[in-house]
């Protein structure tokens, strides 16, 4: 809660003069005031994170052959480990049920399957269908094993890339399904969805071949309903290796969203205050970031920790998470989550040879939590 809107234990200025008004004004006046105060009132909590897939797609750049783009594929998969992944996903549950948070906005929901032995480039290849991890679902059960009723309201399918892997069991095809969602908590109702891919994306040729593929970004919304009062919640993920394209994505995000509608916008933005902020810019020509309202002394660095997790000091040096508003919806208190040493999970890995206790943060981003008071 923002310090100054707290109720305090004596009467403010305004409480005397809204008393003396009502004095003076008759039985209209009081009329108002109690119609006023009968209108039905919403005070959610959103939440934004980005559990991270676990590797840099974008290293797939670096590849100048076949060959090579096998043997890096074969090194992501050889980092997919489900007990890590489990573990992080508990980890932002446990940060959800901490923040009692209404609206869940989340970024980089992968789900993993392989086929062995792979296909990829042969007349008729089947898509890989083996789950390895599935993270949004991971996600969800550790929410259900606290006794949180989340379901889904928007999923947005973005990217579907099978990608062929060079590995120590021969040849696997690797695909990964990325995903935005949001999730609401029992009670919220949802009126409509609507989810959505960018026009503009990101292709990476394959070397030696004629295959590509599309790293798509795209957003997924939902409007819904608390108590009778009705917003809108949307989560997005902004391109990470391209400020052109991240920008464009913006611009169709303002487009396409309702101009007169409460939004509350969860997003990986990948751009922010201090670094390169055009398409954070953009997005605050209409947006607001209630985090330079109620936490200015804070630079809120949101990213990014070591690809592998495993840092003991965290390396957050930039904000490009962040939970956005537009309309007639005010934010009351806005803070990180996940970002401290103390959230960092302690797992005991046992790869056959040897034993090792390792300690790993939930996910490469900080998540922002941000509550919020309306009125119908």
């Amino acid at each position: 809660m923002d310090p100054t809107s707290r109720p305090g234990s004596g009467y403010s200025r305004r409480a005397v003069l809204r008393g003396v008004a009502g004095a003076t004004a008759g039985v209209g006046c009081a009329v108002s005031t109690t119609a006023r105060a009968r209108r039905p009132t919403a005070e959610p909590t959103v939440m934004t994170q980005n559990l991270y897939l676990g590797f840099d797609v974008s290293r797939l750049l670096d590849a100048d052959s076949l060959g090579g783009f096998r043997r890096i594929v074969g090194k992501f998969l050889d980092g997919v480990d489900p007990a890590v992944y489990a573990a992080r996903a508990d980890a932002v549950a446990a940060a959800v049920a901490a923040a009692d948070a209404d609206v869940l906005a989340v970024q980089e929901a992968t789900k993993f399957r392989t086929q062995t032995p792979g296909d990829f480039g042969t007349r008729g290849a089947e898509a890989a269908d083996e789950v390895v991890v599935d993270l949004l679902a991971e996600l969800e059960s550790s929410l259900r094993a606290r006794g949180i009723d989340f379901r889904r309201a928007a999923v947005t399918r973005t990217s579907d890339a099978e990608l062929p892997a060079k590995t120590d069991d021969g040849r696997v095809d690797f695909r990964v399904t990325d995903r935005n969602a949001v999730l609401v908590r029992e009670g919220v109702d949802v009126r409509n969805r609507v989810t959505r891919t960018f026009d503009t994306d990101t292709v990476i040729q394959i070397p030696n071949t004629d295959e590509e593929v599309s790293l798509r970004r795209g957003y997924a919304r939902a409007d819904l309903a608390m108590n009778g009062v009705e917003f809108t919640a949307v989560s997005t993920h902004l391109e990470s290796v391209s400020s052109f394209l991240r920008v464009l994505q913006a611009s169709e995000l303002v487009r396409e969203l309702p101009e007169r509608r409460r939004i509350v916008l969860g997003a990986d933005l990948n751009s922010g205050p201090g670094g390169d902020s055009a398409a954070y810019d953009l997005l605050t020509d209409t947006f607001t970031d209630p985090f330079r309202r109620l936490s200015p002394s804070s630079a809120g660095h949101t990213c990014c920790q070591s690809p592998t997790l495993r840092n003991d000091r965290s390396r957050l040096n930039r904000r490009i998470d962040a939970v956005l508003r537009r309309g007639r919806i005010r934010a009351t208190s806005i803070e990180r989550v996940n970002h401290q040493a103390d959230d960092r999970i302690r797992l005991v890995r046992d790869d056959g040879d040897r034993t090792e206790s390792v300690r790993v943060w939930p996910s490469d981003h900080a998540g922002v939590v941000a509550s919020f008071e309306t009125r119908r």
